[in-house]
């Protein structure tokens, strides 16, 4: 073999390896979604597409990461940290997020309650003599900590039965895993609870109802306490692949709403719910934007204005302006 071939093997050989290595650092860089979410019934589109295997049939990989508090959520994806997540996003956080940095998010889901479905309930313990709201004057209220939105749905909820939260109640800001123990010690007087908080504290004796839908009651109805939210950066970034995210999210939707019951049972391994009483909780109500009507435009718009009732921002948070259109 003469010193040309030899060379022309060895320039093969090396460009092969220069390929192997190459395409195994390609390999190394695919990029993962980042999910986040909170550990309520409101992200079970996720549960159920990531216990399914959805991702892994379509070839994504997927990283789910759980918030305690949904302000923390929100500077994730303002942060670039976050991807997307389930409708589980505080859509009031979502909602002054993107009036304050226009242009970051967009809604492709909501997820809420009606009056024969709640999704929060107003409790009071056990062996309380409170049967009116107007009689928590004075008294410890909880509510979801690290949101501005619970604070201020709070608020609206107890202005219409004459009281101040800044004067008249103590409010107390909790994580969902410590809202059951802070009702049944008595730290606070009244729990006001999203699911599944509101059917473990039902089911295990801990509370007595005060009110079983203050949100559908009145804030509006529909109420949609959560939203589907994806970062625009990953949308522009990654067009095919958020794609493809956003058909798995609206499969797992579509069979949910099919079949309320089929992401009951994985319930327990992302929220604080036990096994025995993950069935009855009370079914969702979920959209995806495809399917928004002018009965839910309304309806989060009339939340979305409480924000800019009580100062929280300076101008109106309309809501048609980030909702998700693939066009």
């Amino acid at each position: 073999m003469g010193f040309n071939m030899k060379w022309i093997l060895v320039t093969i050989v090396a460009c092969v390896l220069v390929a192997i290595i190459l395409a195994t650092s390609l390999a190394g860089k695919e990029k993962i979604v980042q999910f986040g979410y909170l550990p309520v019934v409101h992200g079970a589109p996720l549960y159920l597409a990531l216990e399914e295997g959805y991702f892994e049939d379509a070839g994504i990989k997927v990283e789910a990461t759980k918030f305690d508090a949904p302000n923390q959520i929100i500077d994730a994806f303002l942060q670039g940290q976050l991807d997307i997540g389930p409708p589980s996003i505080a859509a009031g956080i979502t909602g002054i997020a993107e009036t304050k940095n226009p242009g970051k998010l967009k809604i492709y889901a909501l997820a809420g309650g009606n009056k024969e479905n709640p999704t929060s309930t107003l409790f009071v313990a056990l062996d309380s003599d409170i049967s009116k709201i107007d009689e928590l004057k004075g008294k410890k209220v909880g509510i979801l900590g690290g949101t501005i939105q619970w604070r201020t749905i709070a608020r609206e909820i107890f202005v219409q039965n004459g009281l101040d939260i800044d004067k008249d109640l103590v409010i107390v800001e909790l994580a969902p895993g410590l809202q059951v123990q802070a009702l049944a010690s008595k730290q606070i007087d009244a729990l006001l609870s999203l699911e599944p908080i509101s059917t473990v504290v039902k089911e295990k004796g801990i509370g007595k109802i005060l009110n079983p839908c203050p949100t559908e009651q009145m804030i509006a109805e529909p109420f949609y306490g959560g939203a589907g939210v994806i970062s625009t950066k990953f949308l522009d970034e990654n067009p095919e692949l958020a794609k493809k995210v956003m058909e798995i999210m609206e499969k797992a939707i579509t069979e949910i709403n099919a079949n309320p019951s089929l992401a009951k049972k994985y319930l327990p391994k992302y929220t604080s719910i036990d096994a025995s009483i993950a069935p009855k909780v009370p079914d969702l109500v979920l959209k995806m934007y495809s399917d928004f009507n002018e009965s839910d435009f309304e309806a989060i718009q009339k939340f979305y204005d409480l924000f800019e009732k009580y100062g929280v921002v300076d101008k109106p948070i309309e809501f048609k302006n980030f909702v998700y259109d693939p066009n």
